[in-house]
């Protein structure tokens, strides 16, 4: 499986292949391991032993280690796909539409015009090829127009919802 970890604004690719980890490309020798009842984990790595704390919340992870904070975001390739299939595109002022990478069902719309997101945060459930894709928003900020209403079939690109990160948002009614 491939992810995209962030960490400090920093993108790497990892992929998990059997028990190697793959970072951009080259094989790291790893383990990481959790101490049951609680959120540390044991990084070894070349022989050396690290404890972190692994914290999950809304916007993805936070790792604690010595005294040091990191926000961490992690996507596998199919999330990471169909956020960049899903984003139509960023007029000035950080505005986006968020389309329907396929045709499908609306099963939920999980947000309202004027709902406050976070970015990653879901914005609609699809079912498509009889599976739920949870289309999150790209971007922090405010749903400015929800297209869509539960129970709708939709075609390959439909507008679902528009988020705004600035505060002149588009106006148009939901």
């Amino acid at each position: 499986m491939k992810y995209t970890v962030t960490i400090r604004g920093r993108a790497f690719e990892v992929e998990i292949r059997g028990g190697e980890a793959w970072v951009d490309g080259e094989v790291v020798q790893a383990e990481l391991r959790a101490i049951p009842g609680g959120p540390l984990r044991l990084l070894t790595t070349d022989g050396r032993v690290d404890a972190y704390a692994l914290v999950r919340h809304e916007a993805g992870w936070q790792l604690y280690r010595g005294g040091d904070l990191w926000e961490a975001g992690v996507v596998d390739e199919r999330t990471r796909r169909l956020q960049e299939m899903t984003a139509a595109g960023r007029a000035d002022g950080g505005h986006v539409t968020v389309n329907a990478p396929m045709p499908g069902l609306v099963l939920r719309v999980e947000v309202e015009r004027g709902s406050p997101v976070a970015k990653g945060q879901g914005l609609v459930v699809l079912e498509a090829m009889k599976m739920e894709n949870e289309l999150t928003a790209p971007i922090a900020g405010v749903v400015s127009a929800v297209h869509v209403r539960a129970g709708e079939a939709v075609a390959k690109g439909t507008p679902l919802a528009d988020v705004s990160s600035g505060v002149d948002h588009d106006d148009r009614a939901s």
